[in-house]
């Protein structure tokens, strides 16, 4: 075992805490990610509590930026992926979750996309209870809330690698492709390993395709920036590893992708490679030298592999090279080594959850078929599960469709029968791609009561639905906080209320026409979502009524159609979500004295169909006609042209006593009705005021 991984938990005694608003600082080299760094509490019940923030960022990766969603610890820094979390068996520890995000109502649909600021973590591949205050993927937390999550490792838990993620049902595509993700380390102290294994140099590498492409997905507002969709290694694109010349160390190695299907993972020439363990589980034989220097890994997998390089070399990810290896000019180890001694292998030392099924006969037995948008047949219902089982012994599933739609299940590792592609008989994993019939024990001593998520693993599908669970009945019931009153499933958001604009000031009223004032006022608010105008046309008292509303950043209106030698008062305020601002300055103008009336004017013209029944439709037009005064003109005749559907030209109307003229066609259409109507003229019959003669058009 690591000196690091020994010493982590004691990390916070030794380490003052330290507020961090920025990027967590990286070296030119390829570094581990940050320890997440616990606290030892003695009473009531010994336990470790640390507590875990996800929040918005923006993070340079090299030289190009993007604002996205991260963990990290509080007081801590952010990063891509997240602190590494590191626990022993045998021990119980609260994570203290807490959604920074600003806060959003989670949505009530299910099988879409939804909920961007919603979220949780999910510790992928611990065997350990899926029903709160565990490692419940059904419990999640808008944007300012949080709860407490309680993992309580069994003493028998096989040391090994894992990882964990984002999981509300809605949002985890969205989150976990831009970054919401990091390691897990199951300390192996006590899984009986050869000193020559524990003795290697250990390394965690997070090898993740950052897309910041998802952005918009379910209503995203965030994610942004220059980042193009990419290959990471703890952070670095294309970065670089140093690595002990000539001397086996052991590599840590998660594949985060948001797309699970199998991929290659491969070390280039100058170094050779050996698996030791696969998805947290050691070998049954370990280690297996890998001649070809590749391993075939889901997007949620994870290989312990022994490394050994002699000379500078790479790694990649299918055809893509994700990082380069520089070998230091240290003298070679012969020491660590993924071998027993004198080169042997050597036989793992399995728990009772992992122990070999391969010739015991099947208490039951289900086909799962696998789909981008179902398992089994069915879209994810958190209150109805996909199957109930009891623990009483091996359960074997037949998965079909897992090769496009890798199956992963919660809370338990499964052990392939029979050579399944690249995965080997009587191995375990906890992400299948492959059309395998896999099996898994439930005893009352190795099951865990109540439910136990499945799903796709490709979490595009996984969120429209590709998810369901099973309910175990009988095994170890969900775990408890320790003490009472000191931690919570829920801590409900704790929203602070905005602040309303500040109110506008400077307001002035200056009078145009006889008909017309216009209002200009100062704008003292940058975050108004409109101003609300008020008038008054009485004086003693003022009686305010709403006269109209502006959009933001709008300082001037013009009021029209008013008395000649009134006058009005005025006031005005600004408004947004939060609230309605003091008003401004109260200030009055009296319009101008009205002059000799001398021409016709067209205000405006309104188009619409009048329905005639039996979906018979006649076109109109009403024309309001005023003086140059702004008084509407009664008795003015207004001639114009139907084009369109009905087309009828030179129709005539005389404007009544509130200047409005109706004009109509005389026949009918059916069906979608669209025109134009055009005014010719607006002529005085008495001839006193001048015509109107410019052609003004309108459409419906």
């Amino acid at each position: 075992m690591n000196y690091l991984l020994r010493t982590i938990l004691f990390a916070s005694l030794l380490f003052p805490s330290y507020s961090f608003a920025t990027q967590c600082v990286k070296g030119a080299l390829i570094e581990d990610p940050a320890p997440f760094v616990w606290t030892y509490v003695a009473t009531p019940e010994p336990h470790y509590v640390g507590t875990m923030e996800i929040d918005e960022t923006s993070l340079v990766i090299d030289g190009e930026t993007i604002t996205t969603r991260v963990y990290r610890q509080k007081d801590g820094c952010d990063s891509i992926p997240g602190p590494t979390i590191t626990m022993v068996p045998g021990n119980k520890y609260v994570l203290k979750f807490r959604n920074l995000l600003t806060y959003e109502p989670a949505s009530e649909e299910h099988n879409v996309f939804r909920d961007p600021n919603v979220s949780n973590i999910h510790t992928h591949g611990l065997h350990i209870s899926g029903e709160s205050p565990g490692d419940d993927v059904t419990r999640s937390f808008e944007g300012q809330a949080g709860g407490d999550f309680v993992y309580d490792i069994p003493a028998n838990h096989m040391g090994g690698t894992f990882w964990y993620h984002a999981h509300h049902h809605g949002s985890t595509y969205l989150q976990v492709s831009a970054g919401a993700f990091g390691l897990i380390v199951i300390d192996d102290q006590f899984d009986n390993i050869p000193t020559r294994v524990a003795d290697m140099e250990e390394r965690q590498l997070v090898v993740a395709y950052l897309d910041p492409g998802v952005a918009g997905t379910g209503g995203d507002t965030l994610i942004s920036g220059s980042l193009s969709p990419t290959w990471t290694v703890n952070g670095h694109v294309n970065g670089t590893m140093e690595v002990p010349n000539g001397t086996w160390h052991h590599w840590r190695v998660l594949l985060a992708d948001r797309d699970a299907k199998a991929k290659d993972f491969s070390v280039g020439p100058g170094c050779e490679i050996a698996l030791m363990a696969r998805d947290g589980v050691w070998r049954t034989e370990v280690p297996k030298l890998l001649p070809t220097n590749s391993i075939s890994l889901t997007g949620a997998s994870r290989a312990d592999l022994a490394v050994n390089c002699t000379s500078d070399s790479s790694i990649s990810v299918g055809s893509s090279q994700v990082a380069s290896i520089i070998v230091d000019n240290q003298s070679p180890d012969s020491a660590p080594s993924p071998f027993n001694i004198n080169d042997t292998t050597w036989l793992s030392d399995r728990p009772n959850y992992l122990q070999d099924l391969r010739a015991d006969t099947p208490d039951h037995q289900d086909t799962i078929n696998m789909g981008a948008r179902t398992v089994a047949g069915r879209k994810w219902d958190h209150a109805v599960p996909n199957f109930t089982l009891n623990t009483n012994g091996v359960q074997e599933f037949k998965l079909k469709g897992a090769t496009n739609h890798p199956f992963h299940l919660h809370v338990y590792h499964v052990q392939v029968q029979g050579n399944c592609g690249d995965f080997e008989d009587g191995e375990y994993y906890d992400v299948v791609a492959g059309n395998c019939t896999i099996r898994f024990n439930l005893t009352p001593e190795t099951a865990y009561e109540g439910r136990t998520v499945m799903h796709c693993h490709i979490l595009e599908h996984e969120d429209q639905g590709a998810m369901g669970w099973a309910d175990v009945l009988g095994g170890t019931p969900e775990p408890e906080f320790p003490g009472v009153g000191l931690y919570s499933d829920y801590y409900p958001p704790v929203i602070v209320p905005g602040t309303p604009p500040a109110a506008p000031d400077g307001l002035t009223a200056t009078a145009v026409s006889s008909s017309g004032i216009d209002l200009i006022w100062s704008d003292n608010s940058d975050n108004e979502s409109s101003f609300k105008i008020e008038r008054s046309d009485d004086t003693d008292p003022l009686t305010y009524t709403p006269l109209d509303t502006v959009n933001a950043d709008v300082n001037s209106y013009s009021d029209t159609g008013l008395a000649a030698l009134t006058t009005y008062w005025y006031r005005v305020s600004a408004f947004n979500d939060d609230g309605e601002s003091a008003y401004s300055n109260e200030v009055s103008a009296t319009t101008q004295q009205a002059g000799t009336p001398s021409a016709l004017l067209l205000s405006s013209i309104a188009v619409s169909t009048v329905s005639e029944g039996r979906g018979q439709k006649r076109q109109r037009a009403v024309v309001a006609v005023t003086d140059n005064n702004g008084t509407p003109v009664e008795g003015a005749v207004v001639t114009g042209d139907f084009s369109g559907s009905i087309t009828q030209n030179g129709v005539t109307a005389t404007t009544d006593s509130s200047g409005n003229a109706t004009l109509e066609t005389d026949t009918t259409a059916k069906g979608g009705v669209s025109f134009e109507f055009c005014v010719n003229s607006i002529v005085d019959p008495a001839g006193i005021l001048d015509p109107f003669n410019t052609v003004t058009c309108a459409s419906f």
